[in-house]
C-alpha cells in the first residue's frame, strides 16, 4: 500500500508490505525493515504505546491520533502525533487517492472541539496558551515532562483555546485531557463560497 505523510511541511512517499510484526518500508525510495509491536493492552486508550525495533536499535513509541477518518468509510487524511526517543512529531497520513482528491478540491478545512491530551504520564511544567486566545494548528499550548526529557505538546487544529484544565506543576496521567480547542464563539465552520 502507498501512502503520503506529512511531517512539519514536508511529504514523504512511504510503500508499505505488511507481514505480520516486521514491515518492508520503502520511504521516497529508501527501503527499510521495521519490527512494530504494540506494547499497551487499553485498545479504548487515546495514546498507544509502540516498540519499534529497525537499523540494530530499539525505540519506545507513543501515538495519538489528533483527528481520525469519519465515519462514513470515505479514505480521508488522519493526523498523528508521535513521540518518539522523547520528540515530538505531527504526521498528517492518507493514502495516494486522497492526496489527489485533496490537491484538486485545495483540503478540508477543521471545525468543532479537539483536545489536547498527554501522550504519556508526566509534570506539565508550562502552559504556552490562555483560554481565550487563537491559535494556530500545530502551535506549541503545553511542556510536558515525562522520562527526563521536555515535550512540546502541540495543538491539533487551528481555532480558540476554548479551556486549559491543567495547571503548571501539574502530574497528569496518560490520556488526560489538557486543553480543548475549539471554533471562536458565534462562528460557524468556514466553508469553500467566495463572497
Amino acid at each position: 500500500m502507498r501512502y503520503v505523510a506529512t511531517i512539519s511541511g514536508r511529504k514523504y512517499t512511504i510503500d508499505l508490505e505488511d507481514n505480520g510484526h516486521v514491515r518492508r518500508v520503502s520511504v521516497d525510495g529508501h527501503e527499510m525493515r521495521l519490527d512494530w509491536q504494540p506494547l499497551a493492552a487499553d485498545r479504548d486508550a487515546a495514546t498507544s504505546h509502540y516498540s519499534l525495533l529497525t537499523g540494530g536499535k530499539s525505540y519506545d513509541v507513543y501515538a495519538r491520533a489528533i483527528e481520525d477518518p469519519d465515519d462514513s468509510g470515505e479514505s480521508v487524511a488522519r493526523t498523528i502525533e508521535i513521540h518518539l526517543s522523547g520528540f515530538p512529531y505531527v504526521v498528517t497520513v492518507h493514502d495516494e487517492r486522497t492526496e489527489a482528491l485533496a490537491s484538486l478540491a485545495g483540503g478540508a478545512h477543521i471545525s468543532g472541539d479537539a483536545t489536547i491530551r498527554a501522550p504519556m504520564p508526566g509534570l506539565v511544567t508550562n502552559i504556552l496558551v490562555s483560554a481565550g486566545q487563537e491559535i494556530k494548528r500545530g502551535q506549541t499550548a503545553i511542556v510536558l515532562e515525562a522520562m527526563k526529557m521536555e515535550n512540546d505538546l502541540t495543538t491539533p487544529r487551528a481555532g480558540v483555546v476554548k479551556e486549559i484544565r491543567v495547571a503548571r506543576g501539574q502530574t497528569v496521567a496518560q490520556n488526560d485531557v489538557l486543553a480543548v480547542i475549539g471554533d471562536p464563539t458565534g462562528t460557524a465552520a468556514p466553508d469553500d463560497t467566495d463572497e
